[in-house]
């Protein structure tokens, strides 16, 4: 995945790892003193030093990775080298005629996207095609290969016809929901942004070692604008070792970047994956209205809004992917009703606000063994969603909270190691009357705090280590129960506090949560 220079660089890349590795014992412990927590520290420092400056990394899986750098104890989920991944690709029939080409309006395949996700954005793409020029190369009923649109535009665009072929796409391409579009190892699409080129597909979509990415300066009359690739109507993507670079514009999923955006009133034609793919300054991987999706092994760099929006795509696995470089907002975003999504052994490296989001009633959703390190905000988020569960993450120096409760019920908080959070290790606040947070078996160290509630409801206590977190172990509206907290440090003896009352029931419950 990585360019023909990256390529040449790889016994250097390893070099450098297998000396940040030499350097370390695989998997720190928390349970030792500070230098522990400084040389993870340090040693999460060299890995994202190494995954920014070279470009090789690309070409290896975030366990390999992980493994060559020494971490593999953060991560015990993640699939390393030999290992199965459990992910599996399901046949499916590929036509074998050819589509039939022809030079069409793309305003139709830009309606079917307005009627589900509105109309924003759309003028910038009209104003990138000056004249009222709306032409787009169209195809219909069959496969679809770079050689078939090649081919395709030197006999059907007029304008096509006297330029020479450099793999650059200088209009725009539609596909119908009849068609399967095939790209593989040797095709390297590079959509012209001043001619405003993109891809919509309403059909299936098949990339297995492809590039894309954008050339050229904005148009004239659209200064925003920038292509992008997306999946619409019942449309369905399977993709594995690509590469997208600099696609994406606007504020909506249909254009931000690589999309899969459905119609609720079009069948689908089978189940998205997305796999082993490398994205490099791409506004964001868009899921809208998809679901079971799997997005894995991926690598995200530098992206350009929140890396991975997951939007009314319930029952999407994202497991073992890669965060690092520049990100100026959360990385993963799982919103409006995404329930039943599973967020694993994912590393999160820097960026800025939070680094997982949950918002907007995605209920039982679970966000486990992830890695999360010096976000510019928060680390975890739920926000407004009900019965998740957050699980054995490791959260190292996030400059705001470490996992964050808002407006959230029956919501674990189990077994996740929290350290030099600079507000509290565990934040919960703007509850409902009767809501219960179940918070157990963390360790908490170092920490501005270790538990801080506003508006907290009632939390139930059990397990947590917060010997290391002395002279704050609790703040907030339950901080009149310090004393109570500072006698039960490893948290032996059950407590349920809540502002007005620390209780101490026989036995710990758990939340009561359907599946």
């Amino acid at each position: 995945m990585a360019s023909e220079q990256g390529q040449k660089e790889i016994p250097a890349f390893m070099a450098v790892l297998m000396l940040c590795a030499s350097l370390v014992v695989p998997g720190p412990s928390w349970a030792g003193p500070d230098s522990a927590l400084v040389e993870l520290d340090q040693q999460l420092s060299d890995f994202s030093d190494v995954l920014t400056l070279d470009s090789a990394a690309g070409r290896f899986s975030l366990g390999e990775l992980m493994q060559r750098a020494g971490l593999t104890g953060l991560t015990p989920d993640l699939p390393y080298p030999g290992q199965n991944t459990g992910i599996s690709k399901k046949p499916t029939d590929t036509p074998t005629q050819m589509a039939t080409a022809t030079a069409e309006g793309f305003r139709t395949a830009l309606a079917l996207l307005t009627q589900v996700h509105g109309g924003e954005d759309n003028i910038d793409i009209l104003n990138a095609h000056p004249n009222g020029r709306t032409e787009a190369l169209t195809f219909r009923s069959g496969l679809v290969t770079m050689d078939h649109i090649r081919a395709s535009l030197a006999q059907i665009i007029p304008r096509a016809q006297m330029q020479k072929w450099d793999n650059t796409l200088r209009v725009p391409i539609i596909l119908w929901d009849d068609t399967v579009l095939q790209l593989g190892p040797e095709d390297h699409i590079q959509l012209s942004r001043s001619d405003g080129a993109f891809i919509i597909s309403l059909g299936r979509v098949d990339i297995n070692g492809s590039r894309v990415s954008v050339v050229g300066d904005a148009p004239p009359a659209s200064k925003d604008f920038v292509p992008f690739f997306t999946i619409g109507g019942g449309g369905a993507l399977q993709m594995d070792r690509a590469v997208f670079q600099g696609l994406g514009f606007g504020n909506t999923p249909k254009f931000s970047g690589l999309s899969v955006v459905d119609h609720p009133l079009l069948p689908s034609l089978g189940e998205t994956r997305i796999t082993d793919s490398y994205f490099d300054k791409v506004l964001t991987l868009s899921l809208s209205g998809i679901s079971r999706a799997e997005i894995s092994g991926n690598q995200f760099s530098n992206m350009r809004n929140n890396a991975l929006l997951l939007s009314t795509s319930p029952r999407t696995r994202v497991q073992g992917n890669l965060f690092f470089g520049e990100s100026p907002t959360n990385a993963i975003r799982v919103l409006r009703g995404s329930n039943h999504s599973r967020l694993t052994g994912n590393v999160l490296l820097q960026g800025d606000r939070s680094g997982i989001l949950v918002q907007g009633q995605s209920n039982h959703v679970e966000v486990s063994g992830n890695v999360i390190w010096r976000r510019g905000g928060g680390a975890i988020k739920i926000s407004k969603s009900h019965c998740s569960v957050v699980r054995q993450n490791v959260i190292l120096n996030s400059r705001q909270k470490g996992v964050d409760i808002r407006a959230s019920n029956q919501i674990t908080v189990q077994a996740n190691r929290i350290s030099g959070s600079r507000s509290a290790g565990i934040w919960v606040s703007n509850q409902s009357r009767h809501a219960v947070t179940y918070v157990s078996d963390n360790i908490l160290r170092q920490n501005k705090s270790g538990l801080s509630t506003a508006t907290g409801a009632q939390v139930m206590l059990v397990g947590n280590d917060l010997s290391d977190q002395l002279p704050r172990l609790i703040e907030g509206d339950i901080v009149f129960h310090n004393r109570a907290v500072a006698t039960n440090l490893r948290g032996a003896v059950p407590m349920m506090i809540s502002a007005s009352a620390a209780q101490f029931p026989p036995q710990a419950s758990l939340a009561d949560c359907e599946p």
